[in-house]
């Protein structure tokens, strides 16, 4: 991101593109995520998954939606607010059991992103939803009950961006033997 270009001439006030970038894409990002088929459907799903995860409201408006017991159509995912919407207790492995199928795909993608990255590389900016898809591709493992694939997932988002907060919280859960009560 250019500084320089977030500043408004005409306020003082800081405008965030990346987080509105983020919330414009959700519900692409969130059809990418989820859709059927072995592999992401384009080149423009990964750029939207990526985008989409490079705000953290936006991973946990995806962490609702992929462990949606319903199994929720990505034209109905609604955006996180964190200032009124409680935490989703999914991110916390409380609550209905997802679906397994959707969690593997989900998280298969997001891993997916990282790996295209990796081969490909991309402006250093894309780093923060790089790091943001592949620590939400970590959470689908440790949802899958995979504390093992987990904390792998978490640490590669943590070596892109090591301030990420939901590649932390799911190593800290794997290195404290955390796993959602969903499973039993």
């Amino acid at each position: 991101m250019n500084p320089a270009s977030a500043r408004s001439t005409a306020s003082p006030y800081v405008r965030h593109p990346r987080e509105i970038a983020a919330a414009v894409t959700l519900p692409v990002a969130a059809a990418a995520a989820v859709a059927p088929g072995p592999a992401m459907p384009q080149q423009a799903g990964r750029a939207a998954v990526a985008t989409a995860c490079a705000a953290l409201v936006t991973r946990m408006a995806l962490i609702r939606f992929i462990a949606s017991a319903a199994g929720a159509e990505p034209a109905e995912i609604e955006p996180f607010d964190p200032f009124h919407d409680a935490t989703p207790t999914a991110l916390h492995g409380i609550g209905a059991a997802p679906d397994r199928q959707r969690l593997r795909v989900a998280g298969a993608r997001c891993v997916d992103v990282w790996h295209w990255w990796r081969q490909h590389g991309s402006l250093p900016d894309d780093r923060v939803g790089v790091a943001g898809a592949v620590a939400l591709g970590a959470w689908c493992s440790w949802a899958l009950g995979s504390l093992a694939q987990a904390e792998v997932r978490a640490q590669y988002a943590i070596d892109t961006v090591a301030t990420d907060a939901l590649a932390g919280l799911v190593q800290r859960s794997c290195r404290a033997g955390r796993q959602p009560t969903w499973w039993g």
